[in-house]
């Protein structure tokens, strides 16, 4: 007899495990595991791919520098000081200069006016894309152009929209042209030695702003 059982009453059996319940789970569970690390992965390739594109315009790097003179010496000189070499069709650069309140002791009438000019290098390098100072508003109108002065005898084809800055060389505008007024103005304009001009340079393919300062005139 079976010593779990009572009398006239049939013996226990004992339970087994469910083991086919165990067996089923298992692979929808390591279904699912490899579906969401496949859906991981997927989303890291992707973002890693993405990450490539949007980055790959804006690669462009270049260490500048600008330097402004205000006396005898009319030009301002724009230096490249290490990186990639920049076609100058693709730049843009963009100075603005508020005009101070006084020359000396003299009251300026336009203080506080903005003069902005923007020399884009995709704009042909001919005379008639050059400074219009006959325009309603002259200067305070802000104009785009690229005329055809020589920006320097360091660079292929000397013009700016043709030529290339290489580390080591420099472009070399003239004063007015670059700034959009007649700097000789001083009484009505007020540029000298200490006045300040923000001077922003960009790449065009990236956009990218690879110079954007106030340089501080010297004389």
């Amino acid at each position: 007899m079976d010593i779990n059982s009572k009398d006239g009453e049939p013996p226990l059996r004992k339970r087994r495990p469910c083991w086919r319940d165990s067996d089923a789970v298992s692979p929808v569970v390591g279904v699912m595991l490899m579906l969401v690390v496949t859906i991981i992965i997927a989303a890291v390739v992707s973002g890693f791919a993405g990450g490539i594109g949007s980055n790959s315009g804006s690669s462009t790097v270049a260490s500048l520098a600008v330097t402004l003179f205000a006396g005898p010496e009319k030009n301002i000189t724009i230096e490249h000081l290490g990186g990639d070499s920049l076609k100058t069709e693709e730049l843009k650069i963009i100075s603005t200069y508020t005009v101070p309140k006084k020359w000396g002791t003299t009251n300026l009438a336009q203080s506080g006016r903005v003069i902005k000019h923007t020399i884009d290098g995709s704009m042909a390098p001919i005379p008639e894309n050059g400074l219009d100072t006959e325009s309603a508003g002259y200067p305070f109108t802000p104009q785009i152009t690229n005329d055809d002065s020589i920006v320097s005898t360091r660079t292929a084809d000397r013009t700016f929209g043709t030529a290339t800055l290489v580390p080591g060389g420099r472009l070399v505008f003239d004063r007015d042209y670059f700034l959009g007024f007649n700097t000789g103005q001083r009484t009505t304009y007020g540029f000298n030695e200490g006045v300040s001009v923000n001077v922003m340079i960009i790449h065009s393919g990236s956009q990218k702003v690879l110079y954007d300062r106030d340089v501080i005139v010297s004389w």
